[in-house]
């Protein structure tokens, strides 16, 4: 086949290539440019070893496309599909995480608060209370940046810092002035474990979260 005749056919099928893969993520695009390129070359190569006229294989390549103009809409179709449940299941995921934090985030705060009003020496008698009020302090901060789209990965890590020690010191302070948690304390033995795998979990919850929201992450939509 001459170069011209090979250059007009795969620029016919890369404009219709062009033309159905618009709007799609540009890996996909691409991804499908190249498989039609592919194919038409080999189809191009195997007319040429096997002595076959260029306009003849032209002609087949052309006709190759109309033939496949049914199937290419339904690759398209397919494909949004798949995109717009991608971003539904997004919003639903993103929509949980969210409930989850702030629902999270808030009982944190307020034991937090309970545990500093709790001990009964006051805070400038007790430092040891200090640090679960700057905790308590970082998860509040941390749940006004989480209320907003731009600063929630932001956020995440605030509460994800305050966390721990809410679930560590706090939970000292309450059980050193709160009877039943006392005993509580006393007599279950894995009490401690639970406490600290209770905190790792926590943090790692609002760290995964605020991957999940940071500000470089691509959301798929339908154009």
């Amino acid at each position: 086949m001459t170069d011209d005749a090979t250059a007009a056919v795969q620029r016919r099928v890369d404009v219709w290539c062009n033309f159905y893969t618009r709007g799609l993520p540009d890996a996909v695009a691409q991804q499908r440019r190249e498989e039609l390129a592919a194919d038409v070359l080999d189809q191009i190569e195997w007319g040429a070893a096997h002595g076959i006229a260029a306009r003849s294989t032209a002609r087949e390549v052309a006709w190759r496309a109309i033939r496949g103009v049914p199937s290419d809409l339904l690759w398209r179709r397919s494909q949004l599909t798949a995109m717009a449940a991608v971003s539904v299941a997004s919003r639903i995921f993103g929509g949980s995480l969210l409930a989850a934090a702030n629902l999270i985030g808030v009982g944190l705060f307020a034991l937090g608060i309970v545990a500093v009003i709790r001990d009964g020496t006051g805070l400038s008698a007790d430092p040891s209370a200090m640090p679960t009020l700057v905790a308590a302090l970082l998860i509040a901060c941390g749940l006004v940046l989480v209320a907003r789209g731009r600063t929630r990965w932001l956020g995440a890590l605030w509460v994800a810092t305050g966390a721990p020690v809410i679930l560590t010191i706090g939970f000292r302070l309450l059980a050193e002035h709160t009877t039943v948690l006392f005993l509580a304390t006393r007599s279950a033995p894995l009490w401690t474990v639970g406490q600290a795998t209770a905190a790792v979990c926590v943090g790692v919850f609002y760290v995964a979260a605020a991957v999940w929201w940071m500000p470089d992450r691509r959301t798929v939509t339908v154009r």
